[in-house]
């Protein structure tokens, strides 16, 4: 089963860039223009997903023409008098310079060495009728020049046409503090810190989902029970595929906490806002293996999360956990996950945050009987457990730290230093993808490695971003008993323009 991606693209896209055509310079000029001076612009959503999250009505009434943003004339776009309806065109582009030595730590066949373009091309357009009706749509495309190792040009890095986002939203009023929307469509789903459900946006082709949502918000809460089929079946020259077989559901509630502190790099007083979460997410996986133990996986994870300053401390903290049961054709399942961040702010314009960081997630004692490794659901994986892209949140226990530096304006360093042991010496160890990196069965060694990774990132403009970095992953007493374990150095750099 799946949806038909090649019909639901073509009416979004159509819905909402054809009345372009209509926009003009007549119906804005009845309106009382503000000065540029007043302008106010949303964040654009640069280096990461979600850009139906920008919200671009704060433009109605200002004189896009003179303000100093090309762009702006395209971000508010009024096709009636009353510019109660309007449209919004936005993109993204993204070239990406990467180098692999000994990828897989030599394992990679034919060759473990190589460097190769990655190329990410997005498009959307935003068209709302009235406050209450919304088509979203985006397209992408991503191929890679070159690629040679492991797999070569294989659907994680090609997608050469097909469809991101394409939903409505309707809203409802429910009184002065709530209201509902009421999402359907393909969808990039994002929730909380995205360590169980992210696109995963570093990826050249992200994660997304066909279903329904509603985001019911109700005082400080915003509570999203959903239902979606995951979109696995990539093809390269052609629409995706989602499927019945992989389904992700739950009811997710998020509310901001406010505390006092500093902007990292001027010390400036201002607010700044933590987070509550807690959740019950659920999968049904038509096939599922782990550890040996195959079937259908139906599993309920329940957790929460709390993030925020503490006092009226220069400190911040990041605390996650989840408990994971159901069962795995006839077999039972019990696994968590632990995570625990405390940062710190200093008092110094330069030196933006120093963190240490605490991560576990179960492994599988025995193959057979109770399957207790931790499922990781459909994170935004790139952002933990290292940049090198190795080791999943699935059996493995993780000491690490960093510090980040702002020496000049719109210029971030970051240095981070990652341990890495197996939580079982009975389970494999696990890859970004949820997938066996290497078996476990061939030694008790728990000792898995350590990873440095380096990241600069320059924004030159509010539209131009530069990144680059560096990772080192050095193979521990694990890699070394069970195969190839040359040490692993991935560089990469970036240019990406958003829109």
């Amino acid at each position: 089963m799946h949806f038909s991606s090649r019909r639901c693209c073509l009416a979004l896209i159509g819905a909402a860039v054809l009345p372009a055509f209509c926009y003009g310079a007549g119906p804005a000029a009845a309106q009382a223009m503000q000065p540029p001076t007043e302008l106010q612009r949303p964040a654009l959503q640069t280096g990461s997903a979600a850009r139906f999250n920008e919200d671009w009505s704060v433009l109605e009434g200002v004189d896009l023409g003179a303000t100093d943003d090309f762009w702006d004339r395209f971000k508010f776009m009024p096709l009636t008098p009353d510019q109660s309806v309007w449209l919004s065109l936005g993109g993204q582009v993204r070239e990406r310079a990467e180098y692999f030595r000994h990828f897989l730590f030599g394992a990679s066949k034919p060759d473990d060495t190589d460097a190769y373009l990655l190329s990410r091309f997005r498009l959307n357009t935003d068209l709302h009728v009235t406050r209450y009706f919304r088509v979203f749509a985006e397209g992408k495309s991503a191929f890679t020049l070159d690629r040679d190792l492991e797999g070569g040009r294989t659907t994680a890095y090609v997608d050469e046409f097909d469809l991101l986002n394409g939903f409505a939203d309707i809203m409802i009023p429910l009184g002065e503090r709530a209201s509902a929307t009421l999402r359907g469509g393909r969808q990039e789903l994002l929730f909380g810190s995205q360590r169980l459900v992210g696109p995963g946006d570093f990826s050249n082709v992200p994660k997304t989902f066909d279903g329904a949502a509603a985001y019911v918000r109700a005082w400080d809460w915003t509570i999203t029970p959903f239902w979606a089929m995951a979109v696995p079946i990539v093809h390269k020259y052609r629409f995706n595929e989602s499927t019945i077989d992989q389904q992700l559901f739950g009811v997710f509630a998020t509310r901001p906490t406010a505390a006092v502190g500093r902007a990292p790099a001027s010390g400036t007083v201002r607010p700044l806002y933590g987070e509550i979460d807690l959740y019950w997410l659920g999968v049904n996986n038509a096939n599922a293996t782990f550890n040996g133990t195959s079937g259908r996986e139906i599993r309920h994870t329940l957790g929460g999360r709390t993030a925020g300053k503490i006092g009226q401390t220069d400190l911040d903290f990041d605390v996650e956990a989840a408990g994971q049961f159901g069962s795995i054709g006839s077999h039972d399942i019990a696994a968590g996950m632990l995570t625990a961040v405390l940062g710190y702010t200093p008092r110094v314009p330069w030196l933006a945050r120093v963190y240490i960081e605490f991560d576990y997630a179960s492994g599988d004692r025995r193959p057979g009987g109770t399957v207790n490794t931790y499922n990781q659901l459909y994170p935004d994986a790139h952002a933990f457990l290292g940049y090198i892209d190795y080791i999943g949140r699935q059996n493995v226990i993780s000491g690490n730290g960093g510090v980040i530096v702002a020496p000049v304006r719109n210029l971030t360093l970051s240095l981070q230093q990652y341990f890495f042991w197996r939580a079982s010496d009975h389970d494999a160890v696990y890859n970004k993808a949820g997938g066996v990196l290497r078996p476990g069965t061939g030694t008790t060694a728990r000792y898995v490695g350590a990873e440095t990774d380096f990241l600069a990132t320059y924004n030159v403009t509010r539209h131009l971003q530069l990144y680059g970095g560096y990772s080192y992953f050095s193979a521990g007493d694990f890699f070394e008993k069970t195969g190839p374990h040359k040490d692993s150095h991935f560089l990469y750099a970036a240019v990406e323009y958003t829109f």
